[in-house]
């Protein structure tokens, strides 16, 4: 675990006056240790002093557990364990009273709405629907809500965390390159998608790349119309002189980055390549602005106040961006017009504005992950924005 978060975590607990900190969701594993979970049902005990403590299943793979931690097991998914769940609630609570902390309560989060997938994201392992009420009577005091200052933990980025956000996004960018060149009439979206995936995918074991898992979504021609109320892959092939629009999360090593990019099969009608350009503007008027101290509603309107000027106000109907990072969108408010965020150094931001309609034709989102930094902001995924296939090799 990086100084700058461990730091934080347990000057949290000392100024709380609480016993330690416990974590079980994905996200939070990857904050306080590092630690990407594989089944996703782990508890950490995070303490005020000494090691963390990792409460996995046995079945947990232990060749990507994190340096510096404790390490105890629980039978969870050992056949002839009538309840793991007490074993490890029991374990717990016997921690908590040799360490002489069972007077003080325990910080914890009670939710922050969605939460990131583990490893094994094809299904979530299932939690007892009374895990909250038996975690909450292990210490004597009980658990106390921490969401506050935690959420000031998730929004802020430590320096090895950027290091980590970077590089999913610079393998996003090998996914993305991929879905240029995979722009032709005749191909399906299913398809396009497929190799973007595959591309992201294919770097694991390379370049400290461990894990990586990419969800391209991709929309072309029309579908591109209804790209500001949802996204999703269809079967339809690719037609010549269309908008073909990719979005697309990815998680690298328990870091995640979110991405939009517009291409073309083709020459595309004049109003279509005139929204692109419009776009892609205001996009850039937003990002320049990015700095400490301005307001998520100040850079909001920044785009929005442009895409209006030029006609298009009705067309963008969503947010300018939201904090990324730890999950595909993390926690805390993000750039939208009643937004009065305050933009702080390592703060992780997507800009992302759009203009979509079935009248138009189609749409357009051009979507990048900036980093706050002291002066200003730095783009971390700094990659080809083309839209004419002829120039899809400039990354």
């Amino acid at each position: 675990m990086e100084n700058s978060r461990d730091k934080s975590l347990r000057d949290l607990i000392v100024v709380n006056n609480l016993g330690g900190l416990l974590f079980w969701r994905t996200e939070e594993h990857v904050l306080s240790t590092g630690y990407l979970p594989l089944w996703g049902v782990s508890v950490c005990r995070y303490p005020a002093s000494g090691k963390p403590i990792l409460y996995i299943p046995e079945l947990e793979p232990r060749d990507r557990l994190p340096e510096g931690v404790e390490i105890k097991t629980f039978p969870w998914g050992i056949i002839d364990c009538a309840d793991p769940w007490e074993v490890l609630f029991n374990t717990i609570k016997e921690d908590i009273f040799k360490r002489g902390i069972d007077h003080l309560p325990l910080g914890y989060v009670p939710h922050f709405g969605q939460t990131a997938p583990p490893l094994m994201s094809g299904e979530g392992a299932p939690l007892p629907l009374d895990f909250l009420k038996r975690i909450q009577a292990i210490p004597v005091k009980g658990l106390r809500d921490v969401t506050g200052p935690m959420l000031e933990l998730y929004m802020v980025k430590q320096p090895h965390e950027i290091e980590a956000i970077a590089l999913s996004n610079k393998i996003a960018g090998i996914g993305i390159k991929a879905f240029y060149h995979h722009l032709e009439p005749g191909i399906s979206e299913a398809e396009v998608a497929s190799v973007v995936e595959a591309a992201v995918q294919n770097q694991m074991g390379k370049n400290g790349v461990e894990y990586a898992k990419a969800w391209p979504l991709i929309m072309s021609g029309p579908n591109t119309a209804y790209g500001g109320t949802f996204n999703r892959t269809t079967g339809k092939k690719l037609v010549s002189g269309e908008l073909v629009m990719i979005e697309m999360a990815i998680c690298v090593n328990g870091y995640w980055a979110d991405i939009t990019r517009t291409g073309t099969t083709g020459n595309v009608q004049p109003e279509l390549l005139a929204i692109y350009e419009i776009v892609k503007e205001a996009q850039q008027m937003a990002i320049a602005a990015v700095k400490p101290e301005i307001t998520g509603g100040e850079l909001d309107q920044i785009a929005r106040n442009y895409i209006d000027k030029k006609g298009y106000g009705d067309y963008y109907n969503h947010a300018l961006g939201h904090h990324v990072g730890f999950r595909y969108h993390d926690p805390g408010p993000g750039l939208s017009p009643q937004s009065d965020l305050r933009l702080k150094e390592g703060m992780v931001l997507t800009i992302e504005p759009g203009i979509y309609g079935e009248e138009l034709g189609g749409g357009c989102r051009i979507e990048d992950n900036v980093l706050v930094t002291a002066s200003g902001h730095e783009i971390l995924s700094d990659f080809s924005r083309a839209l004419n296939p002829l120039s899809r090799d400039s990354f």
